[in-house]
C-alpha cells in the first residue's frame, strides 16, 4: 500500500472522535470520514490478496470478491438502514459511471497523452463489454416493467428475481476467470513467459483485488510478480477484521451526515450519492488504473475499470436488494431515466472503445465529457 494511504488512516480515527466528542460537526465527520474510508477499503483489498496466497485461487476469489466491494456495501447497508434508498442507488449508479467514464476516459487520456497509441486484448475487452450491456440490462428491464406494472410489489419481486439471476451470473462468470487463471498456472508454456499475462493481472481486479495499488507509490513495478511471502494468515485476518470495523464504523458516520451536509452545502442527497460516494469507495483502485497506463499497461487499466463497473452492477446492486428485504424500506432496481440514459450510453461507449483492441488521448476525454457532462446535469436537476 502506498504510503500516502497510511498517512490518510488518522482521518479514520479522527472522524469517529469528532462524533463522539463534538456535535454538531457534520462537515468535518463527512470529510474526516470520507478521507478515511480510502486507506481502510486499500488495506481491505491487501488483505485478501494475502489471503488468497493461502487459501488458493477459488476461495480467495470469494472472499476478495465479498470484502473487495466492503465499503460500498457497508455504505449501502447504512444507507438503507437510514431509507436513503435513492442515495443507495445513485451510489450504485455512480460506481459503475464513474469507473467506465471517469477512471477509463482520465488512463486513456492519460497514457495517449504520453505514448500515443496503446493497445489492450479486444477479446478480453468485448467479454466485458458483453458483460456491462447484461448488468444495464439488469437496470433497464424494471425501469422499462414499471410502465406496465403500477404495483410495487410486483416490481419488487420482480426486481429480487433479477438480482438473484444476476448474482448466477457473476457467479459463473468468476468462476470462468478463476479456472482461466488455474489452466494459466499449471500450462508451463504460459508459465514459461518473461512478462505476466492482462487476463491474469485483469483477473486480480476482477475478483476485487487491488493489486496494483503498491505500483502508486513507485515501490513496485506493475510488470513484475509478487515474489514476498504475505504475512501469517493471524495477521492479515486481524488486519481484514480491524479494517473492516473501521469501514464499518466510518461508513455509519458518512452515512449519518448526508442529510445534514446536503442541507449544509446546498446539494442534494442524489447527487452525493452519484458523483462523491463512488469516487471516495474506489479512490486507491482508481489512482491505480490511471498510474498503470501511465506506465504502458492499459490492457490492466481496462480489466481494472470494466471489473470494477461488472462487480457494482451484478454483485453489489443485487445483494443491495436483497439485503434490504431485512429493512422496512426495500430497495429496487428501478433507477431514475436520467441515471439509465447515463450507464447505457457509458457501456455503449466502452463497447465501441474496446472493438479494435488500441486507444489513444481522444477517446479518454470522450469519456471524461460525458461523465463531467452527467454530473453537471445533475447538480443542477437535484439541486
Amino acid at each position: 500500500m502506498p504510503r500516502w494511504l497510511y498517512y490518510l488512516l488518522i482521518m479514520a480515527v479522527v472522524a469517529p472522535v469528532i462524533g463522539l466528542v463534538w456535535s454538531g460537526q457534520e462537515l468535518a465527520i463527512f470529510i474526516c470520514s470520507a478521507l478515511g474510508l480510502v486507506p481502510l477499503a486499500a488495506l481491505i483489498g491487501r488483505a485478501t490478496e494475502n489471503l488468497e496466497y493461502y487459501v488458493g485461487p477459488i476461495v480467495g476469489g470469494l472472499l476478495n470478491a465479498t470484502f473487495g466491494n466492503a465499503p460500498e456495501i457497508i455504505i449501502g447497508i447504512f444507507a438503507l438502514q437510514q431509507g436513503l434508498i435513492s442515495v443507495v442507488k445513485a451510489s450504485i449508479a455512480g460506481s459503475i459511471v464513474s469507473n467506465i467514464l471517469l477512471v477509463l476516459g482520465s488512463a486513456l487520456a492519460l497514457g495517449g497523452w504520453r505514448w500515443g497509441k496503446q493497445y489492450f486484448n479486444a477479446r478480453d475487452a468485448g467479454q466485458y463489454s458483453v458483460m456491462m450491456v447484461l448488468a444495464v440490462a439488469g437496470l433497464l428491464i424494471p425501469f422499462t416493467a414499471t410502465l406496465v406494472v403500477k404495483d410495487s410489489g410486483r416490481i419488487q419481486a420482480l426486481s429480487v428475481a433479477i438480482s438473484v439471476v444476476l448474482l448466477i451470473v457473476y457467479i459463473l462468470y468468476l468462476s470462468v476467470h478463476v479456472f482461466h487463471l488455474r489452466t494459466r498456472r499449471r500450462n508451463p508454456l504460459l508459465k514459461g513467459k518473461s512478462a505476466p499475462s492482462p487476463v491474469t493481472s485483469e483477473l486480480a481486479d476482477t475478483v476485487g483485488v487491488v493489486g496494483t495499488v503498491e505500483a502508486v507509490s513507485g515501490n513496485a513495478d506493475p510488470r513484475q510478480t509478487v515474489s514476498q511471502t504475505p504475512p501469517r494468515p493471524w495477521i492479515t485476518l486481524l488486519i481484514l477484521l480491524v479494517a473492516t470495523i473501521g469501514t464499518a464504523w466510518n461508513s455509519e458516520l458518512l452515512v449519518g451526515a448526508i442529510r445534514p451536509v446536503a442541507i449544509q452545502l446546498g446539494w442534494s442527497q442524489v447527487f452525493i450519492g452519484l458523483v462523491i460516494i463512488p469516487i471516495i469507495g474506489n479512490a486507491a483502485e482508481h489512482s491505480s488504473a490511471i498510474y498503470v497506463a501511465y506506465k504502458d499497461r492499459v490492457d490492466l487499466t481496462v480489466g481494472i475499470a470494466a471489473g470494477s463497473s461488472i462487480q457494482v452492477a451484478t454483485l453489489v446492486a443485487p445483494l443491495l436488494v436483497l439485503i434490504s428485504l431485512f429493512f422496512s424500506t426495500h430497495l429496487d432496481l428501478v433507477f431514475q431515466p436520467l441515471e439509465l440514459v447515463v450507464l447505457a450510453i457509458a457501456a455503449v461507449l466502452f463497447a465501441f472503445i474496446s472493438l479494435d483492441g488500441e486507444s489513444s488521448w481522444l477517446p479518454g476525454v470522450q469519456l471524461v465529457a460525458l461523465y463531467l457532462m452527467a454530473c453537471i446535469v445533475i447538480f443542477f436537476m437535484s439541486g
